[in-house]
């Protein structure tokens, strides 16, 4: 019986002894593992960025790339420490939360790991038209910029000469400065409501915005040859043309009606009219001269 015990207590040591060596060599391992990965992540040049390529028209690709270079880098600790060079931190996700130029509508990265190389593509924002701050002149002949803001600025020239004009896309968006340009070549907005508007800001509330886009395309389809128009007071959401006859339009009502109601008009002869009020839903107004 004695011999039992001993003989039952050696295999009980010798099952500790294995279990012991197969935990002591899961870690090691473990450890060699995780070195190797870690090693393959940080040092192996088969994360390591061979190319990274941006094709802007108007934007600086290379300064788009240093940007998000930074950008990635400075998310965590971690990708800190990878450095930007390493094509594991380069996170289309993370583009969210990338404070984007304002000419730019949209980023997205392509990856590709086999040569090591990442594609950015750049989707920039397209002009719809000009959007004009008209000169605010103090009694003398200065104007006052708000910080950081882009407000009408001071000219010795005419009203129209001394506006800050910039470009502005079909969602609204304001993005670059606009060369002054006279004409009806280009959809234009005078605005000289005096506010103050940042570059990546839209220009009015989004259900306002959609039915200016809509007043463009109502005076396109007339055939009247006008892309210029007025907003004077924004309270008001009016908007008007700036040629003769001048024409009133709501920005709170989809002008949807007012074509049929500019082309009977016509039919009276334009030369005598001397505005037309379209700012009533399905009603139209008109004074003769």
């Amino acid at each position: 019986m004695q011999s039992d015990f001993y003989l039952d207590e050696r295999q009980r040591k010798k099952r500790r002894r294995r279990l012991k060596l197969k935990i002591y060599g899961g870690i090691f391992l473990f450890f060699i593992l995780a070195v190797g990965v870690a090693y393959l992540i940080v040092y192996s040049p088969f994360f390591q960025i061979k190319q990274i390529t941006a094709d802007g028209k108007e934007v600086d690709g290379k300064e788009i790339i240093e940007d998000l270079k930074n950008f990635f880098a400075g998310q965590s600790k971690i990708t800190s420490f990878l450095g930007a060079g390493n094509i594991l931190i380069w996170d289309n996700k993370k583009l969210a939360e990338f404070h984007k130029n304002p000419e730019i509508a949209d980023l997205t990265i392509e990856k590709d790991y086999l040569e090591r190389q990442i594609r950015i593509n750049i989707r920039e924002r397209e002009r719809f038209g000009m959007w004009c701050l008209q000169a605010q002149t103090n009694a003398d002949h200065t104007q006052t910029n708000a910080e950081n803001e882009i407000s009408p600025r001071e000219s010795a020239l005419s009203p129209r000469e001394s506006a800050f004009c910039f470009w502005f896309d079909k969602n609204g968006v304001i993005f670059a400065e606009a060369p002054f340009v006279e004409g009806n070549l280009i959809n234009n907005v005078d605005d000289f409501s005096g506010r103050s508007l940042k570059l990546g800001e839209l220009v009015l509330a989004e259900k306002f915005f959609s039915n200016l886009l809509k007043i463009f395309e109502v005076l396109e389809k007339s055939d009247l040859g006008i892309k210029s128009l007025k907003l004077e007071k924004l309270e008001f959401q009016e908007i008007i043309t700036e040629s003769s006859p001048k024409i009133y339009f709501s920005l709170r009502i989809d002008p949807k009606f007012t074509l049929a109601a500019i082309e009977s008009i016509k039919n009276l002869g334009l030369e005598r009219i001397k505005y037309i009020d379209l700012r009533v839903e399905n009603r139209v107004y008109y004074k003769l001269k």
